[in-house]
This record gives structure tokens, C-alpha cells and sequence, in this order.
């Protein structure tokens, strides 16, 4: 994974640059005061208006860079976090169907939220940080050398113990944050799934017993995130005692060489002045560098969601070194030509298939769809017709047996043409909560001609004029605000408007009443030149004669009716 792009390199490195440049100013302020303390007692006026002028010229330059590094800076959090969310987003929304749902979705948004800000707060600021505070500790060194070289090595010594710190907590605090992470992204797919559970909740009256698991994982979140607060804590803690002893050591020397006449009292304050920054970039770096490193796995995890290659779905249009964003345009040309050619038969021979070691959900399935024409498939639930959908469909390649379309095994296809040649209608609609025009045409643009075909031969058109906006009526969340006829309307009219030459309904009209199951399947029916794979476990009697065949599908084949 490359946290960052070409332009965001530009970006660190200019933030880096003005942030030392912003840093080796603020060390000068040292020399600055001593002039000043040194002409004020050999009582110089000359040389006091000089340095008021330089003073001035500085303040200027200081805000200015000072400006210059916060904007770059916020410049690029805003790149880089809005890169990233693009690239965990497409990772994961080309993945293989069968990684895809390995993981529970809420990891997905734990990853696009909690890690995201996690790398924000805990990487990209200390990393811009840390890189300010080396140029401030070395700007500082050299200076204070120049003053006194004996104070300098008083300071090393405290350096080499400030950094002794962050060596022993450095892996705890890691192990710490990669728990808290790991808890934050729990807390995320139980909260997820008892808000999407609401109805059950409420209709059972389970709100105590949910309340009480919800505090829990709250309860168990908010203590990982305390023990790694706490590490950081005790970490800041002698960070704050080291520095506050070299200062106080360090006054003393410098007020013993004073009375010795060693030094003057401008360089008495500029030795105090100069102490205080030199311990002050230690500080930040013993607290930051736990931060950087401590991210190690959160980077790891976001890198393997990022990753597109070899999960793509489209592997056979993309070339080998085309970048995730290409293929996703590639995906869109492929779709935008139009449906697929299907002139034969889509043939399966001795198809058998089972979920990563179980038993066989489909043992030595054979049958043969012929173009054009009307199939029915029966079987009870747990016979494997769902199964048989998702390898017609692309979803699973790892089958035994042969799937061909006009003579092409389905393993040659990329995602993109399969879903040119097959429309699924599923039995549980998912819309997206915009205008129901949005969810029919799903970013492409189509003829109006073909948009009312779409309408009429769906019965969207029906239902339109009751509503206020019409096709531009919103859907609501998953289409709540639409009638479970409605949303079954809008994904047969989603189906149509694509025009492949094969539509499978896969119990797409259980989720309706009788006579809405009726109008839907039968308009479907009566597409000629359409092939119609009707899925389901109850047949329509009033409809069986308008399929050229029905099969029944049951554990040991299929067999026709």
C-alpha cells in the first residue's frame, strides 16, 4: 500500500522543508535574546534600534512560515486520508465475492473510520511532527555548542536517557494499540448489527438485554483504549521529569559559570531559552515515535484491504500493470457496450460444488438452457438453487465440472462480461437510498426509449403517478420508503433496462402477494427473445404452462418434470 501519491510526496517533503526551516527559526529566538540582553547592559542604543528592526523582519518570517506549515500540513491529512478511504473502498469493493464476505462489513467501515483517523492522529501528524522536531534538536545542538560545549554534553546525557524510554515501552505500546484497534473494529460489527436489529428489538422487547450486551463491548472498548492511553501516559509522564530536570540542572550551570564570569548574562538566558527547546523536540520524539511505530499493524491491516491484483474480478481485461482505477474504468467501457451475445445454450455438466470443505451442496448437476427460451427451477430450501445461481453468475470459480455459455466455460469470463450476458433478480431487493431513476439505471445513462421499456414491462410505471417526484421520488434507506412490490418493480426494471440476453428470478417474487407475483412473472414471460431461469421452491400454477420446462433440483442432480 502507498500512503502516499506522487502529489502528497510533493506535500511531505515541502511540509518537512518549511516545518525545519519553521523549527531552525524558532531556535534563533535564543540568539536573538542574548543580543538583545547584551546590548541593553553595555547600554548600546545604536545597536538596540538594529536589533528592534531584526526582531520585527523575524516575527514576519516566523508567522509566515509558521502559516506556510499548517497549511501544507492540513493539506496533506486531506489528501491523504481522502486517498486512502478510496483505496480501502476500492480494494474492498473488488474483492472476490467469497473474500468479500469473510469479514464482517463492519470491519469495512471500522477501516474507512476508526483506522483512518487512527492514522491521521496516530502516524501522518507525529511523522510530520517528529521530522519538525529533528531539525529543531539539531538547529538547537549546534547553537548550544557554539555557547558552551560544556552545558551541551550536561544535555546529551539526559538525551541518551530520554531515549532509553520509548526503546522499552515502544513494542508494549504497539501490542497495546493493535488490541485497542482490533476491539474498536468489534465494537463497530456490534453496534452495526444492533441498530440493524432494531425491529426484532423492539417487537421483542429485548431493549435490556441489548442495552446491557451493547455496554459491555462499549465498556471493554473504552478500557483497551484506556490501558494504551495509560502506557502513553506513564510515558509522557517521565518524558515531562526528565525534561524539567536537565532544565533545572542546566540553570544551575549556567548561573555557576555567570559568577564566574565565564558567560554573560545575555548568554545566561540564552543557554535557559535554549535548554528548555533542546529537551522540548526529545520530549515530542520520545511521544511520537511510539505513535509511528505502534501503527506497524494497523498499516498492515489497511494495506491487505487495499489490495486489488490478483483479487480483481476482471483479471481477464486488465493488463498486467494496470492500476485499480484503470480496471474500474475498464469495468465501466466493458459495461457501457451493451449486452452480451447468447445464441446457443448454457450447458452444465456433472456440476458439483461445496463451501470450503463441507458437504456438497450440488453433486453431478446436469442441464441445458437453451436461448430464448422459459425454465423453471424447483427444489426445496437447502438444495443448493441459490449455489447454482452464484456459479452461473461468476461468483465462485472453485467447482468441479463444466459451465458453458455457447461453448465458453464461465471460468474464462471476466466479472464485467457475465454480467453483460445475466440479470439477477433476488429475492431480497437492495436499493440505495436515492431516487428511484438513480437505483433503475445505477450511474449509466440509457435512451429514453429504453428507460419507458424498462418502466412499462417492470410496472414501475404504474406506481409512479402516486408518487410526488415521480422516477425522482427517493428510495429511502435499502427502500424504505417504497412497498415491497414497488422495490421489486424498480430491481425487475434494473434487470430489463440492461437487456441481457439472460434473467434469472431467484425467488424474486416470494417477497410479494400472490396476484404482484403474478403480474411480475408473467410480463417477464412474455420477453421473447429473453431466456428466463425462474428459481424458486413454489411453482405458479396458473403460469406452468408458459415455461418450455420445469426442473426439479434436489441433492443427487436434476432431473425435468
Amino acid at each position: 500500500m502507498r500512503l502516499f501519491k506522487k502529489k502528497d510526496r510533493a506535500l511531505l517533503a515541502g511540509a518537512v522543508v518549511i516545518g525545519g526551516i519553521n523549527a531552525a527559526l524558532a531556535a534563533f529566538i535564543s540568539i536573538l535574546l542574548q543580543k538583545i540582553i547584551d546590548t541593553a547592559t553595555q547600554k548600546d542604543l545604536d545597536g538596540f534600534s538594529q536589533l528592534f528592526i531584526i526582531v520585527l523582519i523575524y516575527l514576519a518570517a516566523l508567522g509566515i512560515m509558521g502559516f506556510l506549515e499548517a497549511y501544507i500540513g492540513k493539506l496533506l491529512l486531506r489528501n491523504v486520508s481522502r486517498h486512502l478511504r478510496d483505496d480501502i473502498f476500492q480494494g474492498v469493493i473488488t474483492k472476490e465475492p467469497v473474500d468479500y464476505t469473510s469479514r464482517n462489513t463492519a470491519d469495512y467501515l471500522s477501516a474507512l473510520v476508526n483506522d483512518v483517523k487512527l492514522v491521521e492522529e496516530n502516524y501522518l501528524i507525529p511523522l510530520m511532527l517528529c521530522s519538525q522536531m529533528v531539525v529543531l534538536f539539531l538547529t538547537t545542538l549546534g547553537i548550544l555548542f557554539y555557547l558552551s560545549p560544556a552545558i551541551t554534553g550536561i544535555l546529551l546525557l539526559f538525551l541518551i536517557l530520554m531515549f532509553l524510554i520509548p526503546a522499552l515501552l515502544g513494542k508494549k505500546m504497539q501490542k497495546k494499540q493493535d488490541a485497542y484497534s482490533e476491539k474498536l473494529a468489534e465494537f463497530t460489527a456490534r453496534a452495526k448489527d444492533y441498530l440493524n436489529g432494531y425491529e426484532v428489538i423492539r417487537g421483542y422487547s429485548m431493549h435490556s438485554f441489548i442495552f446491557r450486551k451493547y455496554r459491555t463491548i462499549n465498556k471493554e472498548t473504552a478500557k483497551k483504549k484506556f490501558s494504551a492511553d495509560t502506557l502513553l501516559a506513564v510515558n509522557e509522564c517521565i518524558s515531562d521529569i526528565l525534561s524539567s530536570l536537565s532544565v533545572i540542572v542546566i540553570v544551575f550551570v549556567a548561573a555557576y559559570l555567570l559568577l564566574r564570569g565565564q558567560i554573560t548574562m545575555g548568554t545566561l538566558l540564552a543557554l535557559i531559552q535554549l535548554s528548555s527547546m533542546f529537551v522540548t523536540p526529545v520530549v515530542m520524539l520520545m511521544q511520537n515515535i511510539p505513535k509511528v511505530t505502534s501503527m506497524k499493524p494497523v498499516l498492515e491491516h489497511l494495506a491487505e484491504l487495499t489490495e486489488t491484483g490478483r483479487q480483481l474480478p476482471f483479471a481477464a481485461i486488465e493488463t498486467p500493470h494496470e492500476t485499480g482505477q484503470e480496471a474500474l474504468q475498464n469495468i465501466e467501457h466493458a459495461a457501457a457496450q451493451g449486452p452480451a451475445a447468447f445464441q446457443d445454450a448454457l450447458v452444465c455438466h456433472n456440476v458439483s460444488f461445496s463451501y470450503q470443505d463441507g458437504p456438497e451442496v450440488l453433486t453431478d448437476l446436469s442441464l441445458c438452457i437453451e436461448a430464448g427460451k422459459k425454465y423453471a427451477l424447483l427444489g426445496e430450501s437447502g438444495c443448493g438453487k441459490s449455489t447454482l445461481i452464484k456459479l452461473l453468475t461468476g461468483y465462485s470459480k472453485d467447482f468441479q465440472g463444466d459451465i458453458c455459455y455457447d461453448g465458453r466455460s464461465v471460468t474464462d469470463f471476466s466479472q464485467a462480461e457475465l454480467n453483460r450476458l445475466v440479470s439477477v433478480i433476488h429475492q431480497n431487493v437492495f436499493l440505495f437510498d436515492a431516487d428511484i431513476y438513480t437505483n433503475i439505471c445505477l450511474g449509466e445513462s440509457f435512451p429514453q426509449e429504453e428507460l419507458d421499456a424498462a418502466l412499462d414491462n417492470s410496472g414501475v410505471s404504474q406506481f409512479l403517478p402516486g408518487l410526488s417526484g415521480g422516477l425522482y421520488s427517493p428510495a429511502g434507506e435499502n427502500g424504505n420508503l417504497l412497498s415491497g412490490g414497488q422495490r421489486q418493480r424498480v430491481a425487475v426494471a434494473r434487470a430489463l433496462i440492461r437487456r441481457t440476453p439472460i434473467l434469472i428470478i431467484d425467488e424474486g417474487t416470494s417477497a410479494v402477494d400472490r396476484q404482484t407475483a403474478y403480474e411480475i412473472e408473467s410480463r417477464l414471460l412474455l420477453q421473447k427473445e429473453l431466456t428466463v431461469i425462474t428459481i424458486t421452491h413454489h411453482m405458479n400454477q396458473e403460469l406452468e404452462s408458459s415455461y418450455d420446462a420445469i426442473f426439479r433440483l434436489g441433492h443427487t442432480g436434476c432431473g425435468v418434470i
